[in-house]
């Protein structure tokens, strides 16, 4: 299994989630995410930044956000926000449907950290993004087979070429079982216990039959 060195696109995770983004100058198909860890920045925003974890997205819910908007100073804001974008942050994320005021998005496109919100609540979107962040970081192998959803449990088809993977496939796609992916298969570990495979956007819902051609 090999990982993404890149990392997650910060732009497929928003479209995943449907999230919105505050920071409409920052494209974030040029944005990545390594790490699958979240943080939620309460200490931080009040100065204690040692063993401040700046690679992870920094998830903003309402103890995050009343306490911002409880000082009376917007000077006193605009520094907490000039100290924590001074850090390589890859994204914030406001959950609650809260709006960032403007000092906090000018911090963040100088910075170049993209601002996404949610309206979920911080909780129930804090799990949904672990599991996308686990799902999209976790290590990868590309298989040559064909992966079939037989009963819900993937069954890899493995062998030489020509002898007779795909028809073994189709065979059981007639016996009302599904096709998940033909020729290349990528399979993900997403923890000790779990691999999932899939298809390639290019060869999805295709298979190859020998003597007839791509179905």
């Amino acid at each position: 299994m090999a990982f993404n060195e890149k990392g997650a696109s910060i732009k497929e995770i928003s479209e995943k989630l449907q999230l919105t983004n505050y920071t409409e100058h920052i494209d974030l198909s040029d944005c990545y995410i390594k790490v699958r860890d979240i943080n939620r920045p309460a200490l931080q925003l009040t100065g204690f930044y040692e063993h401040f974890d700046s690679n992870r997205i920094q998830l903003i819910g309402m103890v995050e956000y009343a306490y911002l908007h409880s000082l009376q100073s917007e000077d006193e804001r605009h520094e907490i926000y000039k100290k924590l974008f001074s850090y390589k942050i890859p994204a914030v994320i406001i959950c609650r449907g809260l709006k960032p005021e403007k000092y906090f998005i000018e911090e963040a496109e100088r910075a170049g950290t993209p601002v996404l919100g949610t309206p979920r609540a911080t909780s129930q979107f804090e799990a949904s993004l672990i599991n996308v962040l686990g799902y999209e970081l976790a290590p990868t192998t590309t298989i040559h087979g064909v992966l079939v959803d037989v009963y819900g449990e993937g069954l890899l088809i493995t062998g030489e070429s020509g002898i007779g993977k795909s028809e073994a496939a189709l065979e059981l796609v007639r016996r009302g079982h599904r096709l998940v992916a033909d020729d290349v298969v990528e399979i993900r570990q997403i923890n000790d216990d779990t691999l999932v495979g899939t298809s390639p956007a290019i060869t999805k819902y295709l298979i190859e039959l020998r003597g007839i051609g791509i179905i």
